[in-house]
């Protein structure tokens, strides 16, 4: 983190396989004995940049993305059987 200027919960790009990209929020690990070539993801950040674990990635500090002013969250359409009425 130190070497690309990114700082406590900064946005970075993640590019893996087949350039696949990710964005991430990068934390520093709290792991005294992790490695300062190894990075963390969760199973999700995995996926969508299509690597596993022990696959090399680039991280590139992307200080260009704005932060979001509104959201939607909407419900699977198998999560919501038998649900009748207005669900917003």
């Amino acid at each position: 983190m130190d070497q690309l200027n990114i700082l406590r919960g900064d946005p970075v790009k993640l590019t893996g396989k087949k350039r696949r990209v990710t964005i991430c929020m990068a934390f520093p690990s709290e792991d005294p004995e992790q490695k300062d070539d190894e990075i963390r993801m969760n199973r999700c950040a995995r996926k969508n940049a299509c690597v596993r674990i022990g696959d090399d990635i680039s991280v590139h500090a992307c200080p260009d993305i704005k932060n979001a002013s509104k959201i939607h969250i909407l419900p699977f359409a198998d999560t919501i059987e038998g649900v009748t009425g207005n669900l917003v």
